[in-house]
């Protein structure tokens, strides 16, 4: 049959033996649907410093030299296998023999790409094996045009029986349809519901309906760690293969043993959690629940919010199912409208772009590092050391100054732009330029490293990089530069780590205390200026001009000093070690009020938390007004208390007021705890914290009226409050009744206020205790 051509994006990819011979399977999103592309002909390749003759010569293995070297310097051997099983006997083989191993870990189809440059645009030429969608004898080579493909996406989200454990519903929207697959017994007449006699009706109806509209990608909140695993078990129940493949092909569903985070592989699809890429693209949420994101971004909630809606969903789900239809439903259409908002879909593709990690790997730093920096290191001559499982040795973190309490005016805030990335292109920090010697030239860094200039492959890598955003940020592509951010921020995390290969304490070590030394030349150097540096925090330095200049002198200041230390750290960085300064320090940032306070109970300046006044706005840092552990009382008591004082309005008599209001029942609505259970209620057995004991009594009620316990999941969220009876659930805003408002002034006020106010020599305690007009 004649080949033909094609392009399309990378969707998974995936490895086989078939036949005794290596089979590289891609499935791709193109303008005709999804497509399979299988590369025959190619082989499993590793590294080792065994002899070339060590292992036995056998069809489909050859070992050969090559001009490479290890990171000791030593020749190495390439082994090529013709499968997966050779590769797995040559390897067992040479460990035995107690040789090393190079680059043994990574997947065929992940080579063959890396080497290719290829990342997520292709174009494939092969041979059509039917009208099966799959292409074989393959080929594939880097897009050199780029055709952005359309994504078939579907939000998904599964309702269930707790009391029963099992999946009642299965919500799917997408641009197309809004539909739900029900567990409906009873004569249905929703023109979007497809109804089931049965659990196991409903799962393999869903299925189908996969495989008859060929989705791309899956959307959820929490949706492997929750939705997939459900399915999966209620499948695996059922003794039902979960084929959701696009060939029919069973889905793997797996839980990490080290972080317990659940991964789904499904070839052909994929499937994104909203949460993990609202983490990966530094969004920041006081609650990550989707009623509290959605209702953040979208002014939107969802149906059912109270913590008894586990209850409700049941009571709907047999007496009013319209109405539990369309709460499944909304679920959908809220993680549909927060990908399209933050375009998280976008910027997981940015990614895949920029670093040739799979689509599915949300996280994937150590991965998008070694697919950049691999073929560069092959092109110096080196293979990669293997992974050692060896004590781990933390390098120090971000340098964070001793602050000076106090209220100020005329704060200025100087940042080091992208410093760690900037110290890495600086000072030649470099996995290889660490091993490799020199005979002179090195450049000195931390825990007795230094560095070689000539062979260092990251200073390059990062500089190109820092291009690439600079061209971003002119075009406005915001994703784009936001991507490239990402990337080179993740490089000194990635050589801190010990589950990288090229982990080691010298690496991150001489990018962090080298951004100390910075830190404390740049204050050293302000000081002599005349400013005074209260704080300063990793990259970040906090500058007091003093309280009685004008704005307009303080932004001229501000500009001069800014100019002036980059200057300077030009001029000490060449003669340091003749080295090009790459750090710039960025002036954006006054506070025209700023407070920063004392350790509690203490007369030491705190770290990481601060209040400011900046054009007009408020900014808090580490404060109770940012922590979601904290009520809505007491975040918005900080605030209020914040706006009087940075604008000089009388904060006494508003204190007062508050306590008055409080008493008065005008915020009952806001005395809500709602706290984090980081593991099953039952593994807390020494300490016991307030909102355990609630969880520990919810699940109690549940026990003794025969339901499923709520808690035992871990990672869930109590809400609750104080009675005069002490801490109670919180189920309906109706229930809040005889609140204990002394705790909340005590716990929740008094905190917040004692630090201001001391400042201005205010009693703080006469002011929490509520005035009452006697009759």
């Amino acid at each position: 049959m004649t080949p033909i051509t094609g392009h399309g994006y990378l969707i998974t990819r995936h490895s086989r033996d078939q036949n005794g011979k290596l089979i590289l399977s891609y499935y791709l999103n193109t303008p005709h649907g999804i497509i399979e592309v299988c590369v025959v002909g190619e082989q499993d390749v590793f590294f080792t410093n065994a002899a070339v003759d060590f292992l036995p010569q056998v069809d489909g293995l050859i070992c050969e030299t090559l001009p490479l070297k290890s990171f000791a310097g030593e020749p190495v051997t390439i082994v090529r296998c013709d499968s997966l099983a050779l590769k797995q006997q040559a390897v067992e083989r040479l460990r035995r023999g107690g040789y090393e191993l190079y680059e043994e870990d990574i997947a065929p189809q992940d080579r063959y790409l890396m080497e290719r440059g290829i990342r997520g645009l292709v174009e494939f030429i092969g041979v059509p094996q039917g009208a099966t969608g799959v292409v074989i004898r393959g080929r594939l080579r880097r897009a050199r045009e780029e055709n952005v493909p359309q994504w078939q996406v579907w939000s998904i989200d599964i309702e269930t029986s707790v009391s029963r454990n099992e999946i009642l519903s299965i919500g799917i929207v997408s641009e197309a349809l809004e539909v739900v697959l029900a567990v409906q017994t009873s004569e249905c007449d929703l023109a979007n519901v497809i109804p089931y006699g049965d659990e196991k009706a409903l799962l393999l109806g869903f299925m189908r309906f996969v495989r008859k509209h060929q989705p791309h990608v899956f959307i959820g909140w929490n949706v492997i760690g929750f939705d997939i695993q459900m399915i999966d078990r209620r499948c695996r129940f059922y003794q039902i293969t979960p084929a959701f493949g696009v060939q029919g092909e069973p889905w793997h569903v797996r839980m990490s043993k080290g972080t317990g985070k659940a991964f789904a592989t499904i070839p052909g699809r994929v499937v994104l959690d909203g949460i993990t890429l609202l983490k990966v693209g530094g969004y920041h949420f006081d609650s990550y629940s989707l009623n509290h994101v959605s209702a953040e971004l979208l002014g939107e909630e969802k149906l059912l919010t109270a913590s008894s809606r586990w209850q409700e969903i049941e009571r709907l789900y047999a007496e009013e199912f319209e109405r539990f239809i369309e709460y499944n439903l909304q679920d959908c259409r809220l993680v549909a409208k927060i990908f399209a908002k933050l375009a998280l879909l976008t910027l997981q593709q940015t990614r895949v772009d920029l670093t040739g990690i799979p689509l599915e790997q949300t996280g994937g730093s150590v991965a998008s590092f070694e697919n950049l920096y691999l073929p560069r290191l092959h092109r110096s001559g080196y293979v990669a050391p293997s992974w050692r499982d060896e004590p781990f040795v933390p390098s120090p973190g971000g340098f964070v100054m001793n602050s000076v309490p106090g209220l100020f005016r005329n704060v200025l805030v100087f940042d080091f732009k992208s410093l760690y990335p900037s110290i890495i292109r600086t000072f030649f920090i470099d996995p290889l330029a660490r091993v490799v010697d020199a005979p002179s030239g090195r450049v000195p860094g931390f825990r007795g490293a230094a560095f070689n200039r000539q062979v260092a492959i990251l200073p390059a890598l990062v500089g190109e990089l820092a291009e690439a955003r600079e061209q971003a940020k002119a075009q406005q592509q915001s994703i784009l530069s936001y991507a490239i951010k990402i990337i080179m921020n993740s490089f000194y995390g990635v050589l801190g780590s010990d589950v990288c290969r090229f982990y080691h304490p010298q690496l991150a070590s001489s990018i962090t205390l080298r951004g100390h030394e910075l830190l404390n030349m740049s204050k050293e150097w302000m000081e002599q200026q005349g400013a005074k540096v209260i704080y300063g925090d990793t990259d970040s330095l906090f500058v007091w001009l003093g309280d009685d200049l004008d704005e307009q002198k303080v932004w001229q200041t501000g500009e001069h000093l800014c100019a002036g230390l980059n200057q300077y750290l030009t001029d000490w960085c060449w003669q340091y070690a003749q080295l090009e300064s790459h750090l710039e320090l960025e002036f954006e940032t006054l506070y025209s009020r700023f407070y920063m306070p004392t350790i509690r109970g203490q007369e030491e300046g705190s770290k990481k938390r601060y209040a400011g006044l900046s054009n007009g706005s408020l900014v808090f840092k580490g404060l109770e007004a940012t922590r979601s552990d904290w009520t809505e009382l007491a975040r918005r008591f900080q605030t209020e208390l914040f706006e009087h004082l940075f604008h000089d309005r009388d904060v006494t008599e508003y204190v007062k007021d508050f306590v008055a209001r409080l008493h008065q029942g005008e915020f009952d609505h806001e005395c809500i705890y709602r706290k984090q259970l980081t593991k099953p209620v039952s593994s807390y057995i020494k300490v016991i914290p307030p909102h355990v004991r609630v969880a520990k009594q919810i699940d109690l009620e549940r026990q003794r009226q025969g339901l499923e316990p709520m808690f035992e999941q871990g990672r869930q969220r109590v809400e609750y409050f104080y009675s005069l009876e002490g801490a109670q659930p919180f189920e309906s805003y109706e229930n809040l009744t005889r609140i204990d408002y002394d705790h909340y002034i005590n716990k929740q006020l008094l905190p917040i206020a004692e630090g201001v106010l001391a400042l201005q020599g205010i009693e703080v305690m006469s002011l929490l205790t509520p005035q009452f007009n006697l009759i």
